[in-house]
């Protein structure tokens, strides 16, 4: 097993399968896995544990990741908390809403476990919010400009 960070990450989604197998990715990286299933139990461990990054789905029972993202983002306590959307939702206006809405990555469903596992690990690594905030002004532009086509045959 790898040295151990001390970051803690919290893992919201509501499929028990989804969560053990990213649980079993972060903890071999070093990581404390904390776990919600819904929205409302996602935003008290994100009060109570204070995590160093939130991987977050957005279908989710009671509050969607949605408005997850969005409570966490207008509390001043919060927001610039880095927050990965990890769901099956991957149009591209899902993908715009989610980085637009204060999202530092968004990863869909099928996805590859240890890839997110280093994902996050380069993510805390790097914890300089200006760097994430332009590399993620650089991809909503990149999407705006690949949806513009787009739009003229739809």
């Amino acid at each position: 097993m790898k040295q151990a960070m001390a970051k803690k990450v919290l893992v919201v989604d509501d499929e028990p399968g989804v969560i053990e197998i990213v649980r079993a990715n972060l903890e071999w990286e070093g990581f404390t896995v904390s776990e919600a299933s819904d929205g409302l139990e996602a935003l008290e461990q994100v009060r109570a544990e204070a995590p160093d990054l939130v991987i977050l789905d957005v279908m989710l029972p009671g509050l969607d990741g949605w408005g997850v993202l969005e409570r966490i983002e207008a509390n001043p306590e919060t927001a610039g908390l880095p927050v990965i959307m990890l769901t099956v939702k991957d149009t591209d206006a899902d993908i715009v809403r989610g980085l637009e809405g204060g999202a530092v990555e968004y990863v869909t469903k099928p996805f590859d476990p240890v890839g997110l596992a280093q994902l996050v690990r380069l993510l805390l690594e790097k914890p300089d919010r200006r760097e994430l905030d332009a590399r993620r002004r650089r991809l909503l532009e990149l999407k705006k400009r690949l949806m513009k086509p787009l739009s003229r045959w739809f």
